[in-house]
C-alpha cells in the first residue's frame, strides 16, 4: 500500500483511490474483521455487554454496505435494493430502533453502562473514528487534485479506530455498578 501512496505522490497516478480499488478494498476488510469480532463477541453467552457488540456489529455492515457499490455485482434485485440507497437506510434505521428500544426497556442499566462505555478509552477512539469519518467527508465536495485520496484516508483511519475498539470490546467486557 505505501508502494501504491508513494506512486501517487510522484506520478499523478489516481488508480490507487478508484471505485473497488486498493483503499476501498482495505477499509472494507477492515471493516469485515470488525464485523466478525463483534459478532463473535456478541455470541458469547455471559457477557452482559452484548448489546454494545451487536450494536457495531450492525454499524459494521452498514459500513460495508455504504463502501461496496452493490450494483457492480450479479446480485438479486431485491439485495440490491435492500443494500443500497433508500433501501439501506430503511433496513438500518429499523435494525437500530429495535435495539434501541430492547435498550429502552432495560434503560437504568443501558444509561449506566452507556456512561461508562463513552469514559473509556474504547469511547474516545469511536469518537476519534466518527471525527475522521466527518472530516474525510468535507473532501468529499472539494475540487481539489487529490481530494479524493485525501478522503479516502481520513475513512481509512477512521474504520481502523473502529477496529481498535471493537478489538478492546472483544478482550474486555464494558461493566457497570448495576445489574441487569
Amino acid at each position: 500500500m505505501c508502494g501504491q501512496f508513494c506512486h501517487f505522490i510522484f506520478f499523478d497516478d489516481f488508480a490507487i483511490v478508484d471505485e473497488n480499488n486498493l483503499l476501498e478494498n482495505t477499509q472494507v476488510l477492515v471493516l469485515l474483521l470488525s464485523l466478525m469480532l463483534s459478532i463473535r463477541t456478541a455470541i458469547n453467552r455471559v457477557r452482559k455487554d452484548k448489546i454494545i457488540s451487536i450494536f457495531f456489529s450492525f454499524l459494521s455492515f452498514g459500513f460495508i454496505l455504504r463502501e461496496i457499490d452493490l450494483e457492480d455485482f450479479d446480485l438479486p434485485t431485491w439485495i440490491i435494493v435492500l443494500g443500497s440507497g433508500s433501501g439501506r437506510t430503511i433496513l438500518l434505521v429499523t435494525i437500530f430502533s429495535a435495539i434501541v428500544l430492547y435498550m429502552i426497556s432495560k434503560r437504568r442499566y443501558y444509561i449506566d453502562l452507556t456512561k461508562v462505555f463513552f469514559r473509556s478509552k474504547i469511547g474516545a477512539s469511536l469518537f476519534l473514528s466518527g471525527c475522521f469519518l466527518i472530516i474525510g467527508s468535507f473532501f468529499e465536495d472539494i475540487n481539489l487534485h487529490s481530494s479524493v485520496l485525501i478522503e479516502e484516508c481520513f475513512e481509512l483511519v477512521a474504520y481502523a479506530l473502529f477496529f481498535r475498539a471493537i478489538s478492546v470490546i472483544s478482550r474486555r467486557e464494558i461493566r457497570t455498578s448495576r445489574h441487569i
